[in-house]
């Protein structure tokens, strides 16, 4: 585990990109055309604000870990969305707002997924909402 005091200048907090060091190359592994790369690089900040949010909370390796995932699964589903549906106009917050209310949509594949698995994307999904309606308002 990395050194918390060498990173921050001693406040204690991991910036998220030592626990998530591939986030940058999330929207290129969500991208089928350009405009989902462009849209995706868009969306990507608030992913990673919330998940600092998350680390700052405090939360274990293993919690952490799985947030990740999640964020990453429903930031590919969100471009799927806006792809399909040709919304690459739309803002990315308002997407994401609407993604994770009530639950959040259900990701790409969900079927796949295994019934813990599904209620943890939905966790996460209503942590974000909370943390969206708490930074930006309950509506964009």
């Amino acid at each position: 585990m990395p050194d918390l005091d060498a990173k921050d200048g001693g406040s204690g907090k991991m910036p998220v990109r030592d626990w998530a060091p591939e986030i940058d190359r999330w929207p290129r592994s969500w991208m089928g055309i350009r405009e989902d790369l462009e849209y995706g690089e868009r969306l990507l900040p608030y992913l990673e604000e919330f998940l600092q949010d998350i680390l700052d909370g405090g939360v274990s390796r293993k919690t952490f870990v799985q947030y990740r995932g999640n964020a990453w699964l429903l930031g590919g589903t969100i471009i799927s969305k806006v792809s399909l549906f040709e919304e690459h106009g739309v803002d990315p917050l308002k997407k994401l707002m609407e993604s994770v209310e009530c639950d959040g949509i259900l990701p790409d594949h969900y079927d796949q997924m295994s019934e813990s698995e599904l209620r943890s994307f939905e966790r996460m999904c209503r942590r974000f909402e909370k943390f969206l309606a708490g930074k930006y308002g309950k509506a964009i």
